[in-house]
């Protein structure tokens, strides 16, 4: 029997579970609303990253063009072969059954093993890339036999003209550490992506590279890809096209003169600073390092005097020997030190002390004005003006006329030369300058060193006599107005005059009997030959030996620049040819020959008959 007192316990008890009971349901309930409604976008979001990943799409890079469109770097199907680990039970037996086919290294083998243990079983690691069709094809055949593997056609760097355009245009490769550390584009991570790793494709990475893609891929809970889900707007964008100021078919004539000679040339719009030419000799084909080159071949190539690797044009440093005697004379011209019609008599040589200085006529050239010393580049007559103007003079005026300097091309490849001065020498020799020092620099030897490219500018300033143009490779680049040089134009003419002289006039020592295309088109220019070793006391006693009696590195260099037309200068040339011995030879007709080619493409002047002779003397 239940009493009262039991009853109001009971009521108590129940009144309190069900309480309780209420409590948890509505925190249950609450929480639910939290977690249903409140939160579903957050928890909605995360299930969908569980059920869907992204994959960057790799970008078409963009084209490398010359100023006419021909097409110098572009992209073709690359064939390549992975490998995916989980449906392959032997990796050593199946890497053995791809070598029967495709060549792999031991280094190319450990690093397939090394990307095996990194990834995912089922995500596909490279093996080898730059197949050949016949390669390519043979893989397909034996795919079925060969669990695993997977042929893949993708995009690879191609570059049409082979090698003449190397040196300008660089080439792609994988990114480095450091690239990945300093650029964050997930795109460097991408193990088939390249980058520029010099020339324009470095220069101009960042237009030609493109923006990456994203595809939305649905994945199981082991993360294996189940279906595709393209969105249109996460499509890659293709990089720019790239136009260069470079004359593909002045390049390639270019090239063909020089043949098997090393060496360097540019030629520069007078007025605009568009390089038209940027070769350096030899050159190296850029499609095998994009796809490959074997140690023993790049050992090879690197062991090479003539040195293919190096671009000569940019970075090649020479003395600019009998060149160089523009610029001093132009600073005679400038200071007052010379009248144009007074002659220095030439012997053969200059003492300074107990030193003799030659001139490089042994015999001399008797009295010389100041045009003649340039027409027949008679050394004395410029140790004469270094007694009376200082080496400093000199040096400000070359630098207005562009030596000494270094241009960015956006070829990431560049050099600065050296025109010295008093400063210079006391803080790089720990020494004060001499005259000595000073008969050295003013024909262009000694401390004095300059490249093709700063060659063809200096000429180029000379020819347009008034703006201090700045080469440039690239089209469509801001370029700043150039500035005034300020020479006396009485005394440019002067200097251009003599340049005129030196080819054009019999004497002159890059006189041909024969001007510049069939409507005889007068071009200037001066000649240079730079001394690779002294000549001895001894050897000056019982002869000089010819350049073609030593042995190829101890060769003088040959050296030329120059400019046409004469009356309207249009383009400007500078060229080295490494030992090609003196300047009136190999330089100045490669020179020579470039610059009709030139003015002939731009329509200047018309081509000489093939059947015409070329005629000459030196």
């Amino acid at each position: 029997m239940i009493d009262g007192n039991d009853n109001i316990s009971l009521s108590r008890r129940t009144l309190i579970l069900s309480g309780a009971g209420i409590g948890i349901f509505g925190i249950l309930s609450t929480r639910l609303y939290q977690l249903q409604v409140l939160r579903s976008e957050d928890y909605t979001a995360l299930s969908e990253n569980n059920r869907f990943n992204y994959n960057i799409i790799v970008p078409s890079r963009g084209r490398i063009l010359d100023r006419s469109g021909n097409v110098l770097a572009l992209n073709r199907q690359d064939y390549r072969v992975e490998l995916i680990a989980e449906q392959v039970t032997d990796i050593n037996l199946t890497l053995d059954k791809i070598a029967e086919v495709v060549v792999l290294s031991d280094p190319t083998r450990e690093r397939i093993k090394k990307d095996v243990k990194k990834h995912a079983k089922f995500v596909p690691v490279l093996v080898e890339d730059h197949l050949s069709w016949e390669a390519f094809s043979a893989l397909n055949i034996r795919a079925p036999e060969i669990p695993g593997v997977v042929p893949k056609v993708g995009e690879g760097r191609s570059y049409p003209y082979n090698g003449i355009f190397c040196h300008v245009l660089g080439e792609v490769g994988k990114a480095k550490p450091v690239d990945i550390e300093n650029d964050k584009d997930p795109l460097l991570r991408q193990p088939t992506f390249r980058i520029g790793q010099s020339g324009v494709e470095k220069g101009a990475e960042p237009r030609l590279r493109g923006k990456a893609g994203r595809l939305k891929v649905e994945v199981n809970a082991v993360g294996r890809i189940v279906r595709e889900w393209p969105e249109a707007n996460n499509r890659s964008k293709a990089g720019e096209d790239v136009y260069l100021t470079i004359d593909a078919p002045l390049q390639e004539h270019a090239a063909e003169q020089f043949g098997e000679d090393s060496g360097g040339t540019v030629v520069i719009d007078v007025h605009t600073g568009e390089v038209r030419t940027l070769l350096s000799m030899p050159y190296y084909d850029g499609n095998r390092m994009v796809s490959g080159i074997s140690r023993e071949e790049l050992a090879l190539m690197n062991s090479d005097p003539k040195t293919p690797f190096n671009n000569k044009a940019v970075r090649g440093v020479y003395p600019p020997a009998s060149t160089f005697k523009m610029t001093v004379m132009l600073a005679a011209l400038e200071t007052g030190q010379v009248n144009p019609k007074e002659r220095v008599i030439c012997t053969g040589h200059t003492k300074v002390g107990n030193k003799k200085f030659h001139c490089w006529r042994r015999r001399g050239h008797g009295p010389v004005d100041l045009m003649q010393s340039l027409q027949y580049s008679c050394d004395v007559y410029y140790y004469e003006m270094a007694h009376r103007i200082g080496i400093d003079t000199v040096h400000d005026v070359a630098i207005r006329l562009g030596l000494g300097q270094s241009y960015d091309l956006g070829i990431q490849t560049r050099a600065s030369g050296l025109i010295p001065n008093r400063e210079w020498k006391q803080k790089n020799r720990r020494d004060g300058w001499r005259l000595g020092d000073s008969l050295n620099a003013f024909i262009g030897q000694g401390y004095v060193l300059s490249t093709p490219l700063q060659l063809a500018v200096m000429t180029a300033r000379l020819a347009n006599g008034k703006k201090a143009i700045r080469p440039h490779v690239i089209i469509d680049e801001n370029i700043p107005e150039f500035a005034d040089m300020n020479f006396d134009p009485a005394h440019l003419d002067i200097v251009r005059e003599s340049m005129r002289q030196v080819c054009m006039v019999p004497g002159g020592t890059a006189y041909r009997d024969f001007p510049l295309g069939p409507s005889g088109v007068d071009m200037a220019g001066k000649t240079g030959t730079g001394q690779v070793t002294g000549i001895s006391a001894s050897e000056r006693a019982t002869g000089v030996i010819r350049n073609q009696d030593k042995e190829w590195r101890f060769r003088d260099h040959s050296i030329f620049v120059g400019y046409a037309p004469f009356e309207a200068p249009r383009f400007a040339v500078g060229t080295i040819v490494e030992h090609g011995g003196s300047g009136s030879g190999r330089a100045a007709d490669i020179s020579r020959s470039i610059l009709q080619k030139s003015l002939e493409l731009d329509g200047l002047i018309v081509p000489r008959p093939v059947d015409e002779p070329a005629g000459g003397t030196l």
